[in-house]
């Protein structure tokens, strides 16, 4: 189960975005298109949030350097938070009227803050087109989903992600596998297992010393809505039904949580007791060779690079388990940059924005990040990197998570519903909960 400190950070994310964004905190709002030019003389400050992800931010520290030096005229402050602390510290910002330019924002939040009015729209010019249809043309579909409404764009992908299987070859040379032979990734959830079964390694009195396979436990309720999402739409397991209400502990939903996230536990070969859960690195196991397969997305192998290299130099890419592989479906998101409706140096923000995202290929390199900018897939970094085919297919089958004006609310039922069943091995009895808890949040 989380500790107090993480708990305490989930109970501040949700009151926090149950007040700022349920409108009964007051946001101060700037005129649309609004511009105020520093006193001659003075710099154009500005400043830009960003979840801490060390090889992301230091390379963004690169390029801001980079602006500043063409852009003598400009400063840029780069500030980084951990998940929790990241969201906590944004709301409140945000609550107070003065929040950053430059916003770092998980796609399934646009709908809400959009609503809300804290966003400003895309500024066609700083990306050197003319009009917002030509800023959806800069960008690979469906990369822009879920940040466009009424036709008008209100942010860009830092990442474009989907998830896929990453393999510890070392570990798989051991049993007898070669990571080079695509015939050795699983296809079906029943093969994942099973071929976690045989990495596993125990000792003597049957402790688990290096699991095959295991979910990333004790973080945030969006990395349990990525690991889940994949799995729901292969089981047909609805989170809200067509009636507007939770459907979560539907029977295809159980059975998805149970064969795809119980068994493991029930099987003693994962779940939280054995996880080491990090909310910088969250495949701080994978990273230790303490585990030998784990589920993630592209960003994941330039923290190997850094800081695990033997890792880096090993590890092999397998498309998601699928429950039926004639009809494959994954995950797909966004990690995006977006610009408060505040700011009121927007138009700056924006060309920084576009400065940032306009080198796909070195953003790929340096920081793991793909943006879905058009040609993206096209760059030498790219096809250079390990796996890219295998995503590629999978951005294909990829959709993302569910939109729901109470999302967070939602998110965090369904992962208190997890982290419960994990412990007392009821999957019914916590998702029943997780219904009444979502039927709550949506007025039903």
């Amino acid at each position: 189960m989380l500790d107090r400190k993480r708990f305490a950070i989930a109970v501040g994310i949700l009151l926090a975005l149950t007040l700022v964004l349920s409108g009964c905190v007051p946001v101060a709002q700037a005129p649309a298109g609004e511009q105020q030019a520093a006193p001659a003389g003075e710099k154009t400050k500005i400043t830009f949030w960003h979840h801490t992800y060390t090889v992301a931010t230091d390379w963004m520290r690169g390029k801001i350097a980079e602006y500043e030096k063409m852009n003598p005229n400009v400063e840029i402050e780069l500030v980084e938070y951990p998940h929790g602390d990241y969201e906590v510290k944004l709301l409140a910002a945000i609550a107070a009227g003065d929040p950053p330019d430059i916003i770092n924002l998980l796609d399934y939040l646009f709908p809400k803050y959009n609503a809300k009015g804290l966003l400003a729209p895309v500024d066609p010019a700083a990306f050197g087109v003319a009009d917002q249809q030509g800023v959806l043309d800069l960008f690979e579909k469906p990369a822009l989903d879920g940040m466009t409404f009424d036709g008008n764009v209100y942010g860009v992908p830092a990442e474009f992600n989907t998830f896929v299987i990453f393999g510890n070859g070392e570990h798989f040379k051991e049993i007898g596998l070669d990571p080079s032979d695509p015939n050795i990734c699983p296809k079906t959830w029943t093969d994942f297992f099973d071929l976690a079964k045989k990495l596993e390694k125990r000792d003597a009195s049957g402790n688990v010393e290096r699991m095959g396979f295991n979910w990333v436990w004790g973080l945030d309720l969006f990395w349990y809505a990525q690991e889940f999402w994949s799995g729901s739409r292969q089981y047909g397991c609805e989170v809200i039904g067509a009636d507007g209400k939770a459907a979560i502990n539907s029977p295809q939903c159980v059975q998805m949580f149970e064969e795809t996230w119980y068994n493991l536990i029930k099987d003693g070969m994962g779940g939280p007791a054995l996880a080491s859960p990090n909310p910088v690195y969250a495949f701080q196991d994978f990273m230790d060779g303490r585990q030998s397969m784990v589920i993630g997305g592209p960003w994941a192998p330039a923290a190997w690079r850094d800081n695990a290299p033997k890792v880096y130099e090993n590890y092999f890419v397998c498309p998601h388990p699928q429950l039926d592989p004639t009809n494959p479906k994954s995950f797909i998101h966004t990690y995006a940059l977006a610009v408060s409706a505040n700011s009121k140096n927007a138009s700056e923000a924006w060309k920084f924005l576009n400065y940032l995202t306009s080198d796909p290929g070195d953003m790929l390199k340096q920081a793991g990040y793909i943006n879905g900018r058009v040609g993206w897939m096209d760059t030498p970094e790219a096809k250079a990197t390990t796996g890219i085919d295998i995503m590629q297919q999978d951005y294909k089958n990829g959709a993302f998570v569910w939109r729901s004006e109470t999302f967070t609310e939602e998110g965090e039922a369904i992962k208190n519903a997890i982290e419960t069943f994990a412990q007392d091995g009821n999957v019914q009895a916590a998702l029943d909960k997780a219904a009444e808890e979502i039927n709550k949040a949506r007025g039903q």
